[in-house]
Formats: structure tokens, sequence, C-alpha cells
């Protein structure tokens, strides 16, 4: 692989890095809210349901499952997401060993030593 080629490539994995750790702080913020208005819900139905406390809190839960279930996707989402990161770390990693792998191949060739 040529060596701009390959430089071409670790800039354009740089650009989709900042952008994944960018979307992974929407993401997170999403996550956040959703926990939050899980867990505010939850309280709320729990307090104001009537029963001995298993029975509020299986009233609540039944209550909150919507909530729950937004708070679970949007984990689930987060949690996508920093995979994405580290392939990208990984992919990057591999560049730069191919990039230099290119440079060393070129110095060879230039002093004339064959690898």
């Amino acid at each position: 692989m040529l060596p701009a080629v390959i430089a071409q490539q670790l800039g354009q994995l740089g650009v989709d890095l900042d952008q994944a750790v960018r979307r992974l702080g929407e993401l997170e913020q999403t996550a956040i809210e959703a926990e939050a208005a899980y867990k505010v819900k939850f309280s709320q139905v729990f307090r104001g349901a009537s029963g001995s406390v298993e029975d509020r809190k299986q009233q609540a839960v039944a209550e909150c499952d919507a909530e729950w279930r937004n708070w679970s996707l949007a984990a689930s989402a987060v949690h996508v997401q920093k995979e994405h990161m580290k392939a990208l770390h990984a992919r990057i990693d591999v560049g730069r060993s191919l990039a230099s792998t290119a440079r060393a191949e070129a110095s060879l060739a230039g002093s004339g030593i064959t690898p």
C-alpha cells in the first residue's frame, strides 16, 4: 500500500474517531436522561402504590416498563458506540503499523538492501 494512501486513510480514521467521540457524548446524555426518567417515575409510582413493599415495587416495575426499555436501549447504544470507537482505534493502530512498514521498506529500497 502506498504511504500516501495510508496517510489519507489514517486521516479519515481520525475524522471518524472525532465524530464517534461526539456521538458518544450525545448517546451518554440520552442515557442519563432516560435513566432519570425511569427512576423518577419508578419512585413516584412506588410511593403512590398501596400494599406491601414487594407489591408496591412490582406495581412500579410494571408501570415503568416503557421507561425501563428506553433506558436499556440508550445504555445499549452507548455500549455499541464504545465498541465502535475501540474498532476505530484498532484500525488506526493497523494503519500506523502499515505506515511504519511502508517507511521501512522504502528506506531499505533506497539503501540497496533487500528484505
